[in-house]
């Protein structure tokens, strides 16, 4: 009896063995199939380095993505797109596969219109890298003084949701100043002619109107929008290349690192890429946040963006706001 019973207490444990074996090769073979489940032989992305892009400065002086990809044969290749609705553009036609630095309202209104894009990461806030400038000889000292005034920006961006929320904050409307719809370097340019009373302008435009002597701040974006930019990757490449949407974030968040590590090399590397004297780099450096992570203030803010263009006519009365940031979003990538 004793025997049996030992007889039967080792068929058990090897029961229990073989189990075990077999589970753990289950778990490789799963493991090895997620490893090689990505399609991808090459990957396009989109940058821009102004007005003081860190991670694609960093990026491009030291290939970082091409020496990260190269390793599995996977040939990177940089695309240099600005403007977001080029950069939407890109996407849809798939000349990219990943775009950096897209400003949060023309994400929402390409998801809205059924672009199929997914936001992945954060990329930058700049809320001191925008500002609402006025003609010094204008004598316009306040968003008051704005009244009856010409005002030059970018229709359908950051910055006419600047302006539209900074009148708010004086009960003031765009019904009060007579809007010109124009490209920032336009606006600039536009504003130290004295063509136009004021505009809204973003880094390094910003600076270099008030260095000029020409143009007035009269206010920041503080307070009123972070200024938010995104990296966007189509719906179809995210889901054929889960990993490596994995290490795109991850080589990104490397070159946020090694600038802040290594900030004198930087300046220098950005002076060289941006046409701007050290000082100039230096000035600009603070007033870029540079994170991927996308907390609840962030999408919270999204949010509150998405009510914004809804009620002022950007996205249509039928549009589920909660769903559209639910469809948009998607942190998975991003390492905790």
């Amino acid at each position: 009896m004793k025997k049996q019973s030992k007889f039967l207490v080792y068929l058990l444990a090897l029961f229990l063995f073989l189990l075990g074996v077999a589970g753990c090769g289950s778990q490789t073979a799963k493991n090895s199939s997620q490893v090689n489940q990505d399609k991808a032989t090459q990957i396009n992305a989109s940058y821009s380095t102004r007005p003081i892009n860190v991670p694609a400065i960093v990026a491009l002086d030291q290939k970082l993505f091409e020496k990260e990809f190269q390793k599995d044969g996977i040939d990177f290749k940089w695309q240099e797109i600005a403007a977001g609705p080029a950069q939407l553009e890109a996407l849809a036609s798939k000349s990219i596969d990943i775009s950096t630095s897209m400003n949060y309202v023309s994400a929402l209104l390409a998801k809205a219109n059924g672009n199929d894009i997914k936001v992945i990461a954060g990329y930058s806030q700049f809320p001191k890298g925008i500002g609402i400038v006025a003609r010094t000889n204008s004598n316009i000292k306040s968003i008051e003084g704005l009244k009856n005034k010409k005002i030059a920006l970018q229709k359908g961006t950051m910055l006419h949701e600047l302006l539209i929320k900074a009148l708010a904050k004086e009960n003031m409307s765009v019904s009060d100043v007579e809007i010109v719809p124009m490209e920032s370097t336009d606006a600039a340019t536009a504003l130290l002619g004295g063509q136009i009373d004021a505009a809204i302008l973003p880094e390094p435009l910003l600076s270099k109107v008030i260095g000029s002597g020409k143009g007035t701040l009269i206010q920041t974006a503080e307070g009123l929008i972070s200024g938010q930019t995104f990296i966007v990757a189509r719906t179809e490449f995210i889901r054929d290349n889960p990993n490596l949407i994995k290490r795109f974030i991850k080589t990104h968040e490397e070159s946020i690192q090694w600038a802040e590590q290594n900030k004198n090399d930087f300046y220098n590397i950005a002076s060289k890429q941006l046409n701007l004297d050290v000082k100039s780099v230096q000035a600009l450096y603070p007033k870029f946040i540079f994170k991927t992570k996308i907390d609840s203030s962030v999408i919270n803010e999204l949010k509150q963006s998405a009510q914004f263009l809804q009620k002022n006519g950007f996205l249509k009365p039928s549009v589920n706001i909660d769903q559209l940031i639910t469809d948009l979003i998607d942190t998975s990538f991003i390492s905790e």
